[in-house]
């Protein structure tokens, strides 16, 4: 996955509000895009104070990585996709009132030979793109994570975020007091399904090779866990969202500053159904987004067999926040008005 962080446009104590006119001391505001491999986000967050509050978001679903773990390259079509929202989302922010940006680009960037075209391509339009590692990648979705879990909840236990995204899931294995290890994993479901090629339905012999992956990459964090062993799962990203969704209708309008907890035994029935389900029969459950049926059995599948390796953890959390909101938080802790911030560049209206 990868972001895109503006902050705002101020002259002494006036701010352009986006539509031509000024604003006196308007607060800051910052936009985030997160551009990861199945989908691109825009966020839009007023800032003040060391804190920061969301005032706009959309999800575009791009599928910028598609086949591209199986060939090695992003595809002219999903990169055209994927520079059309970038200008989309720009046009938002310089109406939101933002001028400075930073992009980050995650696992489809750094993976795909042809990567840096993407990010050639994006700085024609205005966007400087940096491509991170995994372990900046999970130090941020774990910086927005850690916000959103209540203390009474987290008390004394040992938590894990998991945030499944297409390239790679990061995996942070954490306390209230300390982080215990940072993992970026090559399990992303849109990684699996290039390499698995599966069955629809899936199949054992899907479910087998999926096994035999998983475990392979886990190893380091499964040795981990040996010292460290969770007692609480914090997911995040598209496939958590959605099996949250299918638990409640009104888990959308929950608030988002807050993980609101999946029920332990119904997530995992809900999984074990669901990765057996065709998606033709997925395109027909209320609450399952369209586009989030090409990878959901296959999302479900990894979940459910993360959840079998651990077998300490008897509480899953969905938290909203990953690495966009990471971003913003680490950004507030440390804010200092309009000082200049390595990485930033100004947004111009081209």
């Amino acid at each position: 996955m990868g972001c895109l962080l503006v902050t705002p446009h101020q002259v002494g104590s006036f701010c352009y509000n986006g539509f031509g006119g000024m604003e006196v001391n308007a607060p800051h505001r910052m936009a985030v895009v997160d551009c990861g491999t199945n989908t691109f986000t825009l966020h839009v967050a007023e800032f003040d104070s060391k804190r920061w509050k969301s005032v706009f978001r959309q999800l575009r679903f791009v599928r910028l990585g598609h086949d591209s773990f199986r060939t090695g390259r992003l595809s002219p079509d999903r990169m055209r996709r994927g520079l059309d929202v970038l200008a989309s989302f720009r046009e938002t922010a310089i109406n939101f009132g933002v001028t400075h940006i930073r992009a980050i680009g995650c696992s489809a960037f750094r993976d795909a030979s042809n990567g840096l075209e993407f990010v050639e391509r994006a700085r024609e339009i205005g966007w400087s793109i940096e491509v991170i590692d995994g372990q900046k990648e999970a130090h941020w979705i774990q910086e927005g994570v850690a916000a959103t879990v209540p203390s009474e909840i987290l008390g004394g236990q040992t938590a894990l975020t998991l945030d499944i995204g297409g390239g790679s899931v990061e995996a942070v294995l954490w306390d209230h007091e300390t982080v215990h290890g940072r993992f970026s994993l090559d399990l992303g479901v849109a990684r699996l399904t290039d390499w698995i090629k599966p069955s629809d339905p899936l199949k054992n012999k899907d479910l087998d090779s999926l096994a035999r992956i998983a475990d392979h990459a886990m190893v380091p964090l499964l040795g981990r866990t040996k010292h460290y062993a969770p007692q609480l799962i914090v997911g995040t990203s598209g496939a958590f969202n959605t099996l949250a969704n299918l638990e409640s209708a009104e888990a959308n309008w929950q608030p988002r500053h807050v993980a609101d907890v999946l029920p332990y035994a119904t997530l995992r029935s809900r999984c074990q159904a669901l990765m057996a389900t065709s998606k033709a029969d997925l395109a027909s459950i209320p609450n399952l987004h369209p586009d989030r049926i090409p990878y959901m059995s296959m999302a479900c599948a990894l979940i459910e067999h993360i959840l079998g390796r651990l077998p300490s953890v008897g509480m899953v959390l969905r938290s909203r926040h990953t690495v966009a909101e990471g971003l913003l938080t680490e950004t507030a802790a440390g804010w200092k008005g309009l000082e200049p911030k390595v990485g930033w560049e100004m947004l111009t209206d081209l």
